[in-house]
């Protein structure tokens, strides 16, 4: 493969309209959202009473997940009094939340969330988990406040691919997924993290893109001469790849693979490293600032995963953190992914699997001057172009809820 500076392996240009304005609007009309008739208006009642607070519940994410923490918390937190409930540890920074420690086991964790959604004082439930939708149509009927259920990933392909289900079941536990999410758009508001995802819906729902909150991103910086991957490392998200890619580099590079990693993966991890004479870094899960700001120095950013049905028609949001902070991307050309950076500056999208060539483009982003300028011209279009909805958000929970906390003098962080 070749690729001059400011190209990629494939010419699909982007949008270029902006993709998203600051400005107070409601949620568009074609979009499922109403507002939440008052149980007065319903003739019936709240068992409880009304509440005040936003519940926002995860029982499987990371209490510092970016999506949920930084970006949902964090921006509903101007608006809104939040009480936030996930596994522990807890979050780096509580100062704008309540947040609730989820304890023990995953049953013993979705025992206390049903808990805390059923107190008195919550006025709307926010679920992040497709194993909170049972609970989320639960509330919604028993308790008659605003639901809302934000579907991070296309559960129905993710369960196409799962190695710990029997082959044989997976498509009878897609359909009942499938099923699940027809049931709960019926009875919930609903939310998407990706446009791809309004197919798994037969209506019309508020798309919150996995855009970064750019006002909370690090300044870009010089390299210092990591090559980086940040996110969830797992084998389809190409983590074993990337090790075999920067083997094939021309001059040696430490690879920091920025994540939460399983202990038997891990241990495959660095012996593969070290076989292949790797340097290999695993620190673990950070904290989204410091994540950014580790990424903000690495030489080239890597988004190496494979074609599944669940990758293939999204943007990883890590492409666009790495754009955003001038650090020049190889990803993998994937639909979802060329659609929206294909053509753009500082990246190169390379054929899943394809190690050569993954090798080769990755020694042109660290060894050619070039890429990383392009790449830091260019951040600061992309953080125009591609940043958190939050006037969006807000919006959206305001149709559901109706009478929200007064807003702060201040603007909402984009």
């Amino acid at each position: 493969m070749s690729a001059r500076p400011g190209t990629a392996a494939r010419g699909v240009c982007p949008d270029p309209r902006p993709v998203h304005r600051t400005r107070r609007r409601s949620a568009p009309r074609s979009e499922d959202v109403r507002p939440h008739k008052p149980d007065s208006a319903r003739g019936g009642r709240t068992p409880g009473g009304a509440g005040h607070t936003v519940l926002v519940l995860s029982t499987v994410h990371q209490a510092d997940d970016p999506r949920v923490r930084v970006r949902t918390v964090g921006v509903l937190a101007q608006r809104f009094a939040v009480r936030y409930a996930t596994r522990g540890p807890a979050p780096s920074d509580q100062r704008d939340h309540n947040w609730v420690e989820l304890p023990g086991s995953r049953a013993r964790r979705h025992a206390a969330g049903v808990i805390e959604a059923f107190r008195s004082d919550v006025g709307l439930l926010s679920v992040h988990d497709p194993e909170l939708i049972p609970l989320a149509l639960a509330v919604s009927a028993a308790r008659r406040i605003p639901v809302v259920v934000d579907v991070h990933e296309d559960v129905p392909s993710q369960l196409l691919t799962k190695a710990w289900i029997p082959r044989a079941l997976r498509p009878l536990l897609s359909a009942v997924a499938a099923a699940l999410l027809h049931l709960a758009e019926r009875h919930v508001a609903i939310t998407l993290a990706e446009p791809g995802y309004a197919r798994l819906f037969r209506r019309r729902h508020p798309v919150l893109p996995n855009y970064p909150l750019t006002g909370q991103l690090p300044a870009p910086a010089q390299p210092a001469g990591d090559v980086v991957y940040v996110g969830d490392i797992t084998e389809a998200r190409g983590a074993m790849f990337a090790i075999k890619v920067v083997a094939r580099m021309r001059v040696p590079h430490r690879l920091r693979l920025i994540g939460r990693c399983s202990p038997w993966l891990r241990a495959r991890l660095e012996g593969l490293a070290l076989t292949h004479g790797v340097e290999l870094d695993l620190p673990g899960f950070m904290p989204h600032h410091e994540a950014m700001a580790a990424v903000s120095t690495a030489a080239v950013g890597l988004c190496p995963l494979e074609d599944q049905p669940n990758y293939r028609h999204s943007l990883p949001t890590k492409v666009l953190e790495y754009l955003s902070l001038g650090v020049p991307v190889v990803a993998s050309d994937l639909p979802g992914t060329a659609a929206v950076v294909a053509g753009r500056p500082g990246v190169q999208l390379v054929a899943p699997r394809d190690v050569d060539g993954w090798g080769a483009a990755v020694d042109r982003a660290v060894g050619d001057p070039a890429w990383r300028a392009d790449a830091m011209r260019a951040a600061h279009d992309v953080r125009a172009q591609f940043r958190w909805p939050a006037e969006r958000l807000i919006a959206t929970y305001a149709t559901l809820w109706g009478t929200p906390r007064q807003a702060p003098d201040h603007a909402l962080a984009g």
